[in-house]
């Protein structure tokens, strides 16, 4: 049995990030041009990637959030309606006559 490890973004990948963004700096002072723009891009499309996926949970959240929230306004509006209806009545006393 072969377990294959998919996408994934861990501590590895933000220290990954953080070295190449050193390395970064490093290239762009010494003026290593190509050494500078790999590592441009590889910290734009990994931080890019780590980014999306932070805002798609984060849109997600939001939306679990918001209907979370609707469905307590509809019922403490439906609660409000049952209490108006509740207090329509006429309290009567009777008493049976009794033949």
């Amino acid at each position: 049995m072969t377990v294959q490890k998919k996408w994934g973004f861990g501590l590895g990948t933000i220290f990954s990030l953080i070295v190449v963004y050193f390395i970064f700096l490093y290239s762009r002072d010494h003026g290593w041009a190509l050494l500078a723009f790999i590592s441009k891009w590889y910290l734009i499309i990994v931080g890019g990637l780590i980014a999306l996926s932070f805002g798609i949970i984060l849109l997600v959240l939001l939306a679990a959030i918001l209907m979370f929230l609707i469905a307590m306004l509809r019922l403490r509006m439906l609660g409000k309606k049952h209490r108006q209806k509740s207090s329509e009545y006429v309290d009567i006393e009777y008493k049976v006559k009794e033949e």
